[in-house]
Formats: C-alpha cells, structure tokens, sequence
C-alpha cells in the first residue's frame, strides 16, 4: 500500500487530534484557571507558592497516569485488537474532559486533577492509533505516514489552545467560562468513538494473549530494557519529554506573573507553537527525508529545540521568547516524529503496539 489509507485510519487521526488538542488546550487553561484568584478554583487568599504547588501538581499527574496507561493500553492492543482498545480510551477521554469541565464549573480542583489523571491513563490512544498507521504502512512510506500522523497532532495542538482562549472568554459570549472547552472536546470525544465504532476495523490479528495486570507496565517497561534498541531510544525520548514539558510548564508561569498573559493569550502562545510544530513536518522533515537518515534526523532535531529552550532561559524577553518558541516547536516536533519513528524500526510487526506503548510513556 502506497499511501496512507484516510477512510479507514480517519479515526485514528481524529483520535491523535484530540489527544493532542487536549495536551495543547489543558495547559494554557490550567495556568490560566489556577493562576486566577477569581477563578473559584482555590481560595482567592491562597499565596503564589500553594498555587504553584497545585499547578505542578496539575501538570505532573498526566505523565505519571500516562506511564501507566500508555504503556498498558499499547499492549492490551497488541492482544485484543486496536478497535477496542481504541474505543475504550476514546470514550475514556470523553469522562475524562466531563470531569475538568466539571471542575471548573464547580469548581472544585480535586475534580479537575481527576479528569486530568484519567485522561493520562486513557492516553494510550495516541499510541494505539500510531500502531495502527504503522499496520498499513511500509518501509518505504512509513516516515511519510508518521508525519501525517502528526500532521494531525498539530492540528490538535493549535485548534486546542485557541479553542481554550476563544471559548473561556466570557467578553466574546456570555455564556462561555473555564468549563466550556472541556465541555466542547468530551463532545468530540464521543463523535471519535462512535466514528471508531462504526467505521474502524482491525487491520492486524489480535492475539489475545495480554490480559490486564497493574504490573504490566512495569513489566513491559523492563522488557524495553532488555531491548537493546528500543532501551536506548526511552531514556532519550523520555529526556526529551520531561525537557519539553518543563519547558512549557516555566514559559506559561513567565508569561503570565512577567507580562500577564491572560488564557486567551496564553492560548495564542501554545497555538503559536503548534503551527510551528506543523510547518516543520510540512517543510522541514520532508526536506530531510530527501537526504538524511531518520536517526540523523532525531539529533539535529534534538539539538535544535534543546538550545532554543536553553536560550528562552537566558533571554526572558517577550518577542525572543515568541522567536525562539517558533524554533522550538519546529525541531522538538521533527525529534518527536521520527523518533517514534525509529520505535517501530526497531521491532517486529507483532510488537508494535508495544513498542509505541512504552515510547508514550
């Protein structure tokens, strides 16, 4: 197969859209809800340093659900099919966004770290439907088709924030507020499931050999130690993460407390570096396909976006942190891309789902 099948695998992009939508949407909106004493969200006399811990905690709580489920729900795959699975973590992320909704309504923080927790442990889907892609795809058109995968992605990252600060501001309508975005992706959520449902089918066996175990993902995380490929490709995919996601999480305290930036303009910045995040798959990968190896390719990628966030720290000027955000969200995507990428190179057809299960974490 030559190209990437859209009408079977539409709502696999959907889903990394969502999943990506919710990523980019959830934490300009947390800054935004936590940071706001009259938000109703804690105390209005709660100090700076307890809001901070809640907005740590707040962003901290997705990656460690996200380990768990991750990885879990990419094996469960592997044994059960991606239909399921993917159907399961969907509609989870539907309940998920229910609950931050209703969190922000209440408002009640403690509702809204429980909708964000299990919207990390559903958030297998990315890598479930990332397997699926790479089902149908081979050698030859496998890096085009990952790019794809995270076309969708980006469109996620940059439709989420501007759907946050558009549909959170109360002077645009007045029947907008913090819950409505999470409202307006559970929504979305359900159209992916049912899409899932009706139109999605399994293009690999399943094996039905996984079976659900809370240890599992440890489990499997020691098997990818034992991997001597994939080993090397997680501790570097995992420094990457935790460099991007400190990144964003001290960016959005900067520009909110150095030159008060409201959700919606918290919102633009994300959005910002989700277009950025698709002009380079757009340009930027696709012109070193041409020339470069995949691996190649994941180091200048890495080098690139880890000086720039090395910069935004010694220069925390408002329009270099704009210029310099561009150059982030560029190569830390073209990293992203084909390092999950040389993830699936690295093992067998059958392990896929694992593969990119233990490269979600």
């Amino acid at each position: 197969m030559s190209k990437l099948n859209l009408k079977l695998l539409g709502p696999c992009l959907l889903a990394i859209a969502i999943d990506a939508m919710g990523f980019g949407l959830v934490y300009p909106m947390m800054s935004a809800m936590i940071g706001d004493p009259h938000a109703g969200i804690l105390a209005s006399d709660f100090n700076l340093r307890l809001r901070n811990f809640y907005l740590g905690l707040g962003y901290g709580i997705y990656p460690f659900c996200m380990f768990f489920g991750s990885s879990l729900m990419g094996e469960l795959s592997d044994g059960y099919g991606r239909r399921k699975i993917l159907l399961l973590c969907v509609s989870g992320l539907a309940v998920s966004y229910f609950l931050m909704a209703l969190g922000a309504l209440w408002p009640s923080v403690w509702l809204l770290l429980i909708g964000r927790g299990l919207s990390g442990l559903m958030a297998g889907c990315q890598g479930i439907a990332q397997a699926a892609i790479t089902d149908l795809s081979t050698a030859e058109n496998k890096a085009y088709n990952m790019s794809i995968m995270s076309l969708a992605f980006s469109a996620g990252v940059i439709v989420g924030p501007v759907l946050g600060g558009v549909a959170s501001d109360r002077s645009i309508a007045p029947i907008f507020n913090y819950g409505t975005p999470f409202l307006l992706v559970g929504a979305l959520s359900i159209v992916c499931a049912i899409w899932t449902a009706v139109s999605y089918r399994n293009t690999t066996l399943s094996f039905g050999k996984a079976h659900i175990n809370l240890t599992l993902p440890l489990r499997i995380i020691y098997q990818a130690a034992m991997h001597k490929g994939v080993a090397f490709l997680s501790i570097v995919f995992f420094l990457m993460q935790v460099g991007y996601g400190l990144y964003l999480q001290t960016i959005m305290l900067l520009l909110q407390t150095a030159f008060q930036y409201t959700s919606s303009q918290l919102g633009l910045f994300s959005g910002w570096i989700g277009l950025c995040f698709m002009l380079g798959l757009l340009f930027i990968v696709r012109l070193m396909l041409r020339v470069w190896s995949v691996v190649d390719i994941a180091k200048t990628g890495l080098l690139v976006a880890g000086i720039s966030q090395i910069l935004s720290a010694l220069f925390p000027h408002e329009i270099v942190l704009w210029c310099l955000a561009a150059l982030v969200g560029c190569f830390d995507m073209v990293a992203y891309t084909t390092m999950y990428t040389a993830f699936s190179d690295a093992v067998s057809e059958d392990r896929q789902g694992w593969a990119l299960g233990v490269a979600g974490p």
